[in-house]
């Protein structure tokens, strides 16, 4: 824990840090046409290939952070976060929003719950998720973010990215602040920001790094990395519908016959 000094340093240097991010991304990133897989960007790197379904491997479990570690918290969402873990211990329900068929959003849209795929096109890398039929889109055709007034707050948030040798470096913003980050009743803030290092680390291995930026419920950015791996020839992904699959959507209908 940090005090009310340091943090508000602290706050200052992420947020000078993340413009800095946000200018680098809408003015260093190569034209559109550089960022199909196979080109060769200014830097000399060739542009890898993430195209595929991609599959969480059984080690990285389905907790936003695989370590198991929690957040770092601030003292307040700390509170909220060990009353929710209290809650749960009584039997009381403390609602997960997907459990209403409410979209995932980022970043548990990376946890990967069930595959997901990895389209590279001219100007945008694409993410499609089979839980919830989610896409994501990443621009990379040097676009800035919207100005404040013109950003739409969305589940998935706006996400630009840009090429650092063969890392895709991604800036997301305009998040919903109700969102979860998996299963557990750990919260954030609406002011949370997110930057990724997205990269091959082999031919059958993806890794993304997030980092988690959020100055009011965290005390410093919380780091957690998230592995794949490709899936075969022959895996492609499904539709989902939570609406037809959904078990916890308010009580069930009387049986037929019975008002």
């Amino acid at each position: 824990m940090i005090g009310q000094g340091s943090a508000g340093r602290w706050v200052a240097t992420a947020s000078a840090a993340l413009l800095a991010s946000a200018l680098a991304a809408g003015l260093m990133a190569p034209p559109a046409a550089a960022q199909v897989p196979g080109a060769k960007l200014p830097s000399g790197a060739v542009v890898p290939d993430f195209t595929g379904v991609w599959e969480r491997p059984a080690d990285q479990g389905i907790r936003f952070d695989p370590s198991g570690s929690p957040p770092p918290f601030t003292a307040a969402f700390s509170a909220k976060f060990q009353a929710g873990l209290a809650a749960r211990a009584r039997g009381e329900d403390a609602a997960d929003p997907t459990a209403g068929c409410l979209p995932p959003g980022m970043p548990r849209m990376m946890v990967a719950t069930y595959p997901m795929e990895i389209l590279q096109t001219r100007g945008q890398v694409t993410i499609i998720t089979e839980w919830d039929s989610q896409v994501r889109r990443i621009f990379t055709d040097g676009r800035p973010h919207p100005s404040e007034d013109k950003l739409d707050i969305t589940f998935n948030g706006h996400s630009i990215g840009h090429w650092e040798g063969t890392t895709l470096v991604v800036d997301t913003v305009g998040l919903h602040g109700d969102t979860s980050f998996d299963a557990s009743p750990a919260e954030h803030s609406d002011q949370m920001h997110l930057t990724e290092r997205m990269r091959l680390l082999g031919p059958r291995t993806f890794e993304d790094q997030i980092t988690v930026i959020d100055p009011v419920a965290f005390t410093r950015p919380w780091v957690v990395t998230r592995r794949y791996v490709r899936g075969g020839p022959d895996l492609q992904i499904m539709e989902y519908v939570c609406e037809e699959n959904n078990r916890d959507f308010g009580p069930a209908p009387p049986p037929p016959g019975k008002p």
